[in-house]
């Protein structure tokens, strides 16, 4: 029987009873977290002289065991992974085991362990992140200057460059990213020592206890330390953003890739084929990454309704919370994985995506180079050029008719040839000044700053997790 069941219940729950409320399915994700946790408190314990040496060591012992071989089957008769790791340690030192509740409860214990684990998977999923921020500013780069066209409702709208297009992507996650020191330091938050749900009489420090698990701080009201999930549904919103970002990504490049747009290749290794028809080239996994904001959202819904409605103190709903967290970590980091290998080996249709930059679609610049060279409003010029490009749609523009048009809107400065000179989408796209256009030199430009803001958000990552795995080392030792 459960050492927790031992006292109180006479009898055993059914088998049924025990899968049905066991998180030990899911309590794996927080083994390294939850006997980091334990060997802290035992520490603390030690340092108060409530253990002695030998148990601590003992226990240490067994802690270090359960890290290099991890249990691969648990009886879902134990509850969860403190009732396994209570009655591991009990086999080499029984009294340590005892005393492992000493001012500590399962409540504040899996809120603290949840919060490791959340810190290290937000890092982690950031830097998955940032590789796929990495080849979008690298391929940005190297098509800065390939033409493509810019789709407003779905309509051909103005001419760009394909690195214009990836850049505005990799823009959209840096900024997502760039709440990360935020977000972190919102996990950050020490519950351990809250006890079940108003603190102790006892001993513990629950400042050293913070410090030890590498903590910024406490989530100093034990109530709320014990309950606190809300920083879930953050990370998890954030997540949402990232998939939103991520759908529509896939959703311009699955249709770029159709006969239809026909402007970008993706390649054989990301796409499928039909069971019957054997010319079909299906981009599979952007479809599946397309799926994710839905994915994700239901994440969101399914967390924010188990966490409403709670009365103050530890319900066992909580329990159902940390896998939706989870699985939105997995779904992201592996959709930015998946996403960095197709997106490094797309090529671009750099014919079809010129051609398509050519025509009506440069009429939007051309009526602000007639409102600079000639004076009259851009309302005018806008309504002139819409009447010309009814004209070229129907191939009936050429001198004769350009003139009728100008003189309607007072515009007799501009020779024919002249007006047809500007119709090239190299010229046009170069000559954009605003900041943050896609004029090649200005995407290069926005590159090359973000790639070192994405670096420097890499650095801390990369230093926050090794501080952690330091931290996390020492507490194995004696």
């Amino acid at each position: 029987m459960s050492i927790f069941r031992s006292a109180r219940l006479k009898k055993e729950m059914t088998p049924e009873a025990a899968e049905f409320t066991s998180s030990l399915s899911h309590d794996y994700e927080i083994l390294k977290a939850t006997v980091w946790v334990n060997s802290v408190h035992l520490r603390i314990l030690y340092e108060k002289h409530l253990i002695s040496r030998e148990d601590f060591e003992k226990s240490l012992k067994t802690l270090k065991e359960i890290i290099e071989n991890p249990p691969k089957e648990l009886d879902p008769r134990l509850e969860d992974i403190h009732v396994y790791i209570e009655q591991a340690i009990a086999s080499s030192s029984e009294y340590a085991a005892g005393m492992l509740s000493y001012g500590k409860s399962r409540n504040d214990a899996v809120a603290t362990a949840i919060r490791v684990r959340a810190r290290e998977h937000l890092l982690e999923t950031a830097l998955s992140e940032l590789d796929l921020v990495k080849i979008l500013l690298e391929k940005a780069r190297e098509h800065a200057y390939t033409l493509f066209p810019i789709y407003t409702h779905l309509q051909r709208a103005v001419p760009a460059t394909f690195g214009f297009i990836l850049h505005s992507y990799a823009s959209k996650i840096l900024r997502n990213l760039s709440n990360i020191i935020n977000l972190y330091s919102r996990v950050n938050l020490s519950p351990l020592g809250a006890g079940a749900a108003t603190g102790s009489s006892t001993e513990i420090d629950r400042l050293r206890e913070a410090q030890l698990l590498g903590f910024e701080d406490l989530l100093e009201n034990a109530l709320d330390a014990t309950t606190s999930r809300d920083y879930i549904i953050t990370l998890l919103t954030h997540l949402l953003n990232s998939a939103l970002i991520y759908s529509c990504l896939a959703e311009e490049l699955i249709l770029y890739s159709t006969e239809e747009f026909n402007l970008i290749e993706i390649p054989d290794e990301y796409t499928s084929t039909s069971s019957i028809m054997p010319q079909k080239k299906n981009p599979v996994v952007a479809e599946i990454a397309r799926t994710k904001m839905a994915e994700i959202l239901g994440e969101v819904v399914k967390a924010a309704s188990i966490m409403s409605r709670q009365p103050s103190g530890y319900n066992l709903d909580y329990q159902q919370v940390t896998p939706t967290l989870w699985k939105a970590f997995n779904e992201i980091k592996n959709t930015s994985r998946i996403l960095s290998q197709m997106i490094e080996k797309i090529q671009v249709n750099k014919d079809r995506a010129t051609e398509k930059c050519k025509g009506i679609i440069l009429l939007t610049e051309i009526a602000e180079k007639l409102t600079q060279e000639t004076g009259i409003t851009f309302r005018k010029a806008h309504q002139l050029c819409g009447e010309l490009s009814i004209l070229l749609e129907k191939n009936m523009l050429n001198e004769e008719t350009f003139k009728e048009v100008a003189r309607r809107y007072d515009v007799n400065n501009i020779e024919y040839q002249r007006f047809i000179s500007w119709f090239d989408p190299y010229t046009i796209v170069s000559s954009y000044k605003t900041v943050g256009s896609s004029n090649p030199e200005e995407v290069k430009k926005m590159v090359e700053v973000d790639i070192r803001r994405a670096e420097a958000l890499r650095e801390w990552c990369n230093d926050t997790l090794e501080r952690l795995d330091k931290l996390f080392k020492l507490s194995m030792m004696i």
